[in-house]
């Protein structure tokens, strides 16, 4: 019996050693297991190089862009010279209005008032600048009161006053004409003072080219 359980001592006393032998290998492997991991994640974990540190290597700086249509050359921005051919004068031309105004008088008048004398200003300007080459008709005309033949007398004094006063503003006398149309062409066709003061007038016509 005593032998026994020294044989069984034995056998027990074998296997502690066994298993210590085991558990202090475990215990290295892990160690060393440990200490491979701690290497790798500090190669790993090292900081990357900057952005400053990167190999410079020299690039070619883009070509300027070139536009496909050709720029205007400095002389082309520049505003036209007076004596260019583009003067001042041309460009107040252009202001000009395109057609005569037509001008007023009173009853029984044929000189020309006052109110008249601007548009006839502007009318000599259109004459000289716009149309130097056109001839203009000049119609006197009346209201439907008095006779026919007393109309066709005051209407002829009317464009004969309005004629003189453009030759004397610089139009050429020879491009003008008058005619006498008497009460035969009213604009306005109603019997009231308005209309007789619209149809006391110089008509003027534009002979066509």
């Amino acid at each position: 019996m005593r032998k026994l359980f020294q044989g069984n001592y034995a056998v027990l006393g074998f296997l502690v050693a066994l298993l210590s032998g085991c558990s202090s290998w475990h215990h290295v492997a892990i160690v060393s297991h440990g200490a491979d991991l701690r290497s790798e994640s500090s190669s790993s974990d090292s900081s990357p190089p900057s952005l400053g540190t990167a190999p410079s290597t020299s690039v070619p700086k883009p070509e300027p862009f070139l536009p496909l249509v050709s720029q205007p050359t400095k002389s082309e921005n520049l505003p036209p010279e007076i004596n260019s051919g583009v003067t001042a004068q041309s460009a107040d031309d252009s202001l000009l209005p395109l057609k005569l105004e037509d001008v007023f008088f009173d009853y029984d008048q044929y000189s020309i008032e006052k109110e008249a004398v601007p548009t006839l200003k502007q009318n000599a300007q259109v004459l000289l600048k716009r149309y130097p080459s056109r001839e203009v008709l000049i119609e006197g005309h009346c209201d439907e009161r008095g006779t026919e033949e007393y109309n066709l007398v005051l209407g002829e004094r009317r464009a004969m006053a309005v004629k003189n006063y453009l030759v004397d503003l610089g139009v050429t006398a020879s491009s003008i004409r008058v005619l006498s149309l008497g009460k035969h062409e009213p604009f306005c066709l109603q019997s009231t003072l308005r209309c007789f003061r619209q149809n006391r007038r110089a008509h003027f016509v534009l002979k066509q080219p």
